[in-house]
């Protein structure tokens, strides 16, 4: 996707947690972003750099959790503009760059931790093993890497599909893809768990371990099949099935 497709309305209506930022881009920075950090245990005195860091809410909270230095990377000059008002707001000492993912203004070895969050859907088969790459060179020996990405692709390409087709008058009111607008322009990637583990040792990580998130999308169908988002639950419950109804995955490894 082109830089200018990630403009100031996608950051305040669409990316990952606008409505709290809009609200106060100060408040105490939670959810995907901290628990990202509790994942990776980031320890004081670390380097973070956060690939694709949109408004800067991780570079935030990274430096109020310890790290020595914490720097962003975004190819979108919105967004680099709104992750200055956040580290403004927040009264962090924190950097951001504005470059391409697979090219990143930083010497070799710098960072402890790199994460990347909601970024690889975004990015072709090529662009995210050329980040990965990116990402391993920043690393210095023994760092690691924390990844989110949403959505499961299972969840749209079986759990969904054959719903639809399981039941007589579905195909009829259900959308053959289930995907809003922003998803099936921006989501050039979407993941399973075999995939997004393949990505990440062929781009040389060890240790590499890749697991559900706690995220389930019942949205995927239409709300007045309550069965059907039943379903969606059941499967989410339960460990066998768990890759039909999970809908985010995370993924880590290790230089």
């Amino acid at each position: 996707m082109p830089a200018s497709a990630y403009d100031e309305a996608y950051y305040l209506h669409a990316c990952m947690g606008h409505e709290e930022w809009a609200a106060d881009p100060g408040a105490p920075v939670c959810g995907t972003y901290c628990y990202a950090l509790q994942r990776a245990a980031l320890r004081a005195g670390e380097v973070v750099v956060d690939i694709g860091t949109g408004r800067g809410e991780l570079l935030a909270a990274a430096m109020q959790a310890g790290a020595a230095r914490a720097v962003g990377v975004e190819y979108s000059e919105a967004a680099v503009a709104l992750t200055h008002r956040t580290l403004d707001a927040h009264g962090v000492d924190a950097e951001v760059v504005l470059a391409d993912a697979r090219a990143v203004p930083l010497p070799d070895g710098v960072a402890d931790l790199v994460t990347l969050l909601d970024v690889v859907e975004h990015l072709t088969g090529d662009e995210l093993a050329g980040a990965l790459r990116e990402a391993r060179r920043l690393l210095r020996s023994g760092g690691r890497i924390v990844a989110h990405t949403f959505p499961n692709r299972l969840i749209y390409d079986v759990t969904y599909r054959l719903q639809r087709l399981a039941v007589p008058g579905r195909r009829r009111r259900w959308p053959a893809d289930p995907r809003g607008e922003l998803e099936r322009t921006m989501h050039v990637n979407e993941q399973t768990r075999r995939s997004l583990r393949r990505a990440l040792r062929t781009a040389g990580f060890a240790d590499v371990q890749v697991g559900f998130g706690e995220l389930i999308h019942d949205a995927i169908v239409p709300e007045a099949d309550r069965r059907a988002r039943t379903l969606v639950h059941r499967l989410a419950a339960h460990r066998p099935s768990r890759p039909l109804g999970r809908a985010d995955l995370w993924a880590s490894g290790r230089t």
